[in-house]
């Protein structure tokens, strides 16, 4: 049976969580290389069951690596590259009749666009299948991907569309709210079990607690300040979930002491969310809390760009805080740490 490669998308940051995400769902793959965003392992599985993968934004099919030159008649290396790349397969895919398109992307110092090594992209593949329909950037079925990073350019075709990320196109999402794919490295982190107590304590629109569904559990508990939150998290969650969320302030929990075994959230920060001169205070009432709640031994997964505030109140409340990972996130930097009691 001939393997396949793969090339998987992620939030910046998250590199090493989905590496662990596929190592531990499916032990036999090969993990090849990572860079900037991007995850590339080599399966003899189906490529169904990676749609299993929940921290990835896209899956890819990996078709081919080359090299290319910085300047605008280097274009043509891409166009001749392309060319040769049997993409027949293609053909198989479901709207195949509807176009292909080819969205790129660049780092490194070009004298072209993205968009001019898409369309030399574009040009190599008609050149070899003249025949084939060509897309646009709104309707086409098929989408292939080139990414240019220095010298070396990888082509591939994209087998995800947004609602894989997104989990479906009937999500409500609040204010601040995080993407799911975020949402389920937190939940990763955490190392999830059947017999976790899970609570969000600030679960605003619920993806946290949505993404934790996907594991065995014995409860899960989540509730938000905001009454409008906690009616979009409960339609986002369902009747099975409904009776663990409620109305709450994080800082005067209505859980008894040592409830938790595990606590995973987005916390609030001072340039995405809030007042940041009040987050002090917020941090300090909010991690006594979390060590009230959590058993022995318990642990916090939160994410937050206040470091320092979270490691100052994490230590008053006697809780080890590590950093983790720092992540690229809508222009910030924020980071997910891990405390333990």
């Amino acid at each position: 049976m001939k393997s396949t490669r793969y090339m998987a998308t992620v939030l910046p940051g998250l590199e090493d969580i989905a590496v662990d995400e596929i190592q531990q769902k499916f032990p036999k793959d090969r993990l090849l290389s990572t860079s900037r965003g991007k995850v590339f392992f080599e399966s003899y599985l189906p490529t169904d069951h990676h749609f299993q993968l929940k921290t990835v934004d896209h899956l890819y099919l990996f078709i081919g690596q080359f090299s290319v030159g910085p300047h605008k008649r280097h274009l043509s290396q891409i166009e001749e590259r392309v060319a040769t790349f049997d993409l027949s397969f293609a053909k198989t895919k479901e709207g195949f009749e509807e176009g292909y398109f080819v969205n790129a992307s660049r780092r490194g110092k070009h004298t072209y666009s993205r968009f001019e090594a898409a369309e030399a992209a574009m040009r190599g593949i008609a050149s070899r299948y003249p025949g084939w329909t060509q897309g646009t950037a709104h309707h086409h079925s098929l989408e292939f991907r080139l990414d240019l990073d220095g010298d070396q350019a990888v082509f591939s075709l994209r087998l995800t569309d947004s609602s894989f990320r997104y989990r479906g196109r009937n999500r409500l999402f609040s204010p601040a709210a995080l993407r799911p794919t975020v949402a389920h490295a937190l939940v990763w982190c955490s190392s999830p079990a059947a017999t976790d107590l899970f609570v969000d304590p600030c679960c605003g629109s619920g993806t946290i607690l949505s993404e934790r569904l996907n594991y065995p559990f014995t409860e899960i508990r989540g509730g938000d300040l905001s009454e409008t939150a906690v009616r979009t998290a409960r339609s986002n969650l369902g009747e099975g979930v409904y009776p663990g969320v409620q109305r709450w302030d994080a800082r005067q929990l209505p859980l008894d002491r040592g409830y938790a075994s595990k606590f995973v959230s987005n916390l609030p920060f001072g340039r995405q969310t809030g007042n940041r001169s009040e987050l002090g205070e917020l941090y300090d009432q909010l991690i006594r809390e979390t060590s009230r709640v959590l058993k022995p031994g318990g642990i916090a997964i939160f994410l937050t760009e206040e470091g320092s505030l979270l490691r100052r109140a994490a230590d008053r409340n006697s809780l080890d805080c590590q950093e983790w990972f720092e992540i690229s996130l809508k222009g910030l930097r924020p980071a997910i740490y891990r405390l333990q009691k």
